[in-house]
């Protein structure tokens, strides 16, 4: 799992969920960042910096001890939706042929059909990933198939980027 705090690229993250047609999950990143800036404010701290970085030990209360690990439950909590997330696999989208899935960030395996001036020079599935990843890489012209390879190339792209030996 990354080790960055639950607000990396949040906007950007819920704006990519609205666009696919997933408000629920966009308005429960927001929430979850909220809480989180919340915490972090009933702390007293900068993100990314610990209360006696702050503060001093001299100003640490049993207020500061329930916020921080307040903080520390969110973080798992977070944690928890995220393998949860990556456990479900790829969710279809009952509104458009397409599947979708949480794997160190959201990817996206639709269905086109062919047309070269949009770029599709074939029917069939394609993969769209997080920045850096995939954008439009056809998989198969069949579901099982695309699935197979999309679950391959999202598997290298997160070798080669974390240096994951999977």
């Amino acid at each position: 799992m990354n080790d960055l705090s639950v607000g990396v690229e949040i906007d950007a993250t819920a704006k990519w969920l609205e666009e696919r047609g997933i408000p629920g999950a966009a308005n429960l990143l927001r929430r979850v960042a909220r809480q989180r800036d919340q915490a972090v404010q009933q702390l007293g701290l900068r993100p990314g910096s610990s209360a006696h970085e702050t503060r001093g030990t001299e100003h640490a209360t049993a207020r500061d001890l329930d916020a921080a690990a307040e903080a520390a439950m969110l973080r798992t909590d977070v944690a928890r939706l995220q393998s949860l997330a990556e456990r479900a696999g790829w969710v279809p989208d009952p509104a458009a042929k397409r599947l979708l899935r949480w794997r160190d960030g959201w990817w996206e395996l639709a269905h086109r059909r062919r047309n070269p001036k949009d770029g599709y020079h074939d029917t069939g599935w394609y993969l769209w990933g997080p920045v850096g990843s995939y954008d439009g890489e056809w998989t198969d012209r069949h579901k099982g198939p695309a699935v197979e390879e999309a679950e391959r190339l999202i598997t290298k792209h997160r070798a080669a980027t974390r240096g994951d030996a999977e």
